[in-house]
């Protein structure tokens, strides 16, 4: 302020028209300087948005008991929502974002006031029990979202995260107990990868119907592994216990079906030995009958031919009954088989869908392994040997805030303000003063 002040009391010496009236004194200058000063950095009230916590409280005055009535479904704690609004009872949604605590306050009692149509608005107040978070990341100790407090400026929110990343020993150890984490996880992934390859082989030789598995390259080339004889080995039994199983599936049904065969040519033969018999009776029935007419023999005879016909036409009728229930079951027998088989293949196809899914995932959790692997063995190491020693001297503070909808970068300084929302990136200059290039990852074959 010194300074400006100074500067000001040179102008004033300037070779100008302008003079200063007597009694305008250094100390009435130094007074308003001061005045004005304080006026421009008066911190600027906050705006409420998104992920805000307020407390509200409503109440009014009742003056025939003069007691202050408090409003218990709207005295409680709301946080506003993504798109910016209080979802409060009686009001519904309700605007907040970019409002002061006390315009929201003003806006809540003018509503209820309307809706329920009070003679005078109710008393309204809001406070913010929990403010929404700012976020931080680049070379701090602990990267992510962290609580805001009021007039918060940039170095406490570094403080905040621990503070300046430093290239310590345990540091370096970190990294190499994470790639060796990721080393494990990657020769786990390598052993599931190979696992599906058997399996997803030998489902195809199944849907297939082959006489034996055709394994990949992958798997043939290195018998000599112990690891890799032992799943094929598992896969080459597991596949001629399920060829074997449905092969005696389909034996018991076709041995049925023999035996159906075989009952029906049977009943066959019986019927038409039946009918056989029962075209001799009716022959001696029509000779009696024409011996009736004649009236050389008696009824009796005639009444046993005739009952013994019906007894044969029962009896064919019996057996024709059968052959169709033994078709019907031979029928059965072939739809058994043709189901087994359906069955059989609908399965083949849900694990092989199943053994497909699975080795994508493998697939993505390899790649991710691998460039973990890269960056903690290679690239961390590398930018803390390169931010050793430079981290305080090197350092640029860039903050990304959301003004009128759109996002807006510029660099600031420790002492600058983080407001809520924030986004602060703690990156190292380089020689025209911008930030570090990203950290790209390797590509997926690059440690394979």
């Amino acid at each position: 302020m010194q300074v400006i002040m100074n500067n000001v009391l040179k102008l004033g010496r300037l070779k100008c028209r302008c003079t200063l009236p007597k009694a305008f004194s250094k100390t009435t200058l130094s007074f308003m300087i001061a005045s004005s000063l304080a006026s421009s950095l008066q911190a600027a009230p906050y705006l409420l948005g998104s992920q805000d916590k307020l407390k509200i409280t409503v109440y009014e005055w009742r003056a025939s008991t003069s007691n202050a009535y408090e409003w218990a479904a709207l005295s409680d704690e709301f946080t506003v929502s993504a798109s910016g609004d209080l979802s409060l009872p009686l009001l519904g949604e309700v605007p907040a974002s970019g409002k002061t605590t006390s315009e929201l306050a003003s806006t809540i009692a003018e509503l209820l006031k309307n809706k329920i149509g009070l003679s005078k608005r109710p008393d309204a107040s809001v406070e913010v029990s929990e403010y929404r978070p700012f976020y931080i990341l680049g070379l701090v100790s602990k990267p992510g979202p962290y609580p805001y407090r009021p007039d918060m400026s940039v170095l406490q929110a570094i403080s905040a995260a621990g503070g300046m990343s430093r290239l310590t020993d345990l540091g370096l150890m970190s990294y190499e107990r994470e790639a060796l984490v990721s080393r494990g996880d990657l020769r786990l992934l390598n052993a599931e990868r190979l696992g599906l390859l058997a399996k997803r082989a030998r489902l195809e030789a199944e849907l297939q119907e082959a006489a034996s598995i055709s394994f990949p390259p992958e798997l043939s080339d290195v018998k000599n592994s112990q690891e890799i004889s032992r799943i094929l080995k598992e896969e080459g039994l597991l596949f001629s216990e399920r060829r074997n199983a449905l092969r005696s599936q389909e034996e018991a049904i076709s041995q049925t079906k023999l035996l159906l065969t075989n009952e029906i040519e049977a009943l066959k033969s019986k019927s038409q030995a039946l009918q056989r018999q029962q075209d001799l009776v009716s022959k001696q029935l029509n000779a009696i009958n024409t011996l009736m007419s004649k009236g050389l023999t008696i009824t009796s005879r005639q009444l046993s031919l005739d009952q013994t016909v019906s007894q044969f036409e029962s009896n064919r009728l019996d057996v024709n009954l059968l052959i169709l229930r033994a078709q019907q079951d031979l029928s059965k027998a072939d739809r058994d088989i043709l189901d087994i088989k359906n069955r059989r293949r609908n399965e083949i196809l849900t694990e092989t869908a199943d053994v497909r899914a699975k080795l994508s995932a493998n697939q993505e959790k390899s790649d991710t392994s691998q460039a973990l692997i890269y960056n903690s063995e290679v690239k961390a190491p590398q930018m803390l040997m390169e931010q050793s020693g430079e981290i305080d001297r090197k350092m640029t503070f860039i903050i990304s805030r959301n003004v009128d909808g759109h996002l807006k970068s510029f660099v600031a300084t420790e002492g600058d303000s983080v407001e809520p929302g924030d986004t602060l990136k703690i990156e190292k200059k380089t020689a025209d003063n911008g930030s570090i290039p990203k950290l790209l990852e390797p590509k997926a074959s690059f440690l394979r």
